[in-house]
């Protein structure tokens, strides 16, 4: 059955550092994950570039709770980052006016009887000026006893469970815009955009992260190879 969850993203107590040419256009604003049955919460955050200029931004991860609840966490930016890479190596460049919508971060969920909220803060830097920034706080929260909501997405329910590696893998929605498969350290090892409701699984045996974009979310679930 998909597990669902769902993110809080706080930021109405979220500092903004100097934000000249940055600004948030999209976000959630409070939900929480269940962690009896969740596999992981996941961030999402439209930022715009308002100035007249081209400009490239990197991301920080610049500071995370001391609960031990969201210690298991990844961002994509450019490139998707573990836990022990707090920056990312490359740049996304957003045009004036444009909207860049290639953040997303996630918290692992620990233990299903885990109880309770903790916040990783995330800063948007330009890279010709270190005083041109944008930071938000986003903020997992664990429960699990709080009913998860009903997504308009559609369901990421693939089978065969568990599956071989390297083997064909199907019940893709055929509306997906794109397939990216992951490990748990939130590394991408492989994007199809090519979507025939099927996907070859990776050679590598162990748990993967199958995520599907779509028009309107993204969606992900976790599949075993043997």
């Amino acid at each position: 059955m998909q597990k669902y969850w769902i993110l809080s993203l706080a930021l109405c107590s979220a500092p903004l550092v100097s934000a000249q040419s940055l600004m948030v256009t999209s976000f959630d604003s409070i939900a929480y994950v269940n962690s009896h049955n969740g596999i992981q919460a996941s961030a999402h955050i439209s930022v715009k570039n308002t100035s007249a200029s081209v400009k490239d931004y990197r991301l920080l991860r610049s500071r995370i709770g001391t609960t031990g609840l969201v210690d298991s966490n990844y961002f994509c930016w450019d490139l998707c980052y573990p836990i022990w890479v707090n920056q990312s190596q490359g740049t996304v460049t957003i045009a004036p006016g444009a909207t860049a919508n290639d953040f997303s971060g996630y918290a692992y969920v620990r233990d299903t009887s885990a109880n309770g909220q903790d916040s990783i803060w995330y800063t948007f830097v330009n890279t010709s000026d270190a005083n041109d920034s944008l930071q938000v706080m986003v903020v997992y929260a664990f429960n699990r006893y709080v009913s998860n909501s009903e997504s308009s997405l559609p369901l990421l329910s693939v089978y065969p469970q568990p599956a071989l590696a390297g083997q064909r893998i199907y019940g893709i929605p055929t509306d997906a815009l794109k397939l990216e498969w992951m490990d748990l350290a939130g590394r991408v090892h492989q994007v199809i955009t090519q979507n025939d409701g099927s996907i070859t699984a990776p050679s590598a045996q162990g748990i993967w992260i199958l995520r599907a974009y779509f028009q309107n979310g993204i969606r992900t679930t976790r599949v075993l190879l043997r």
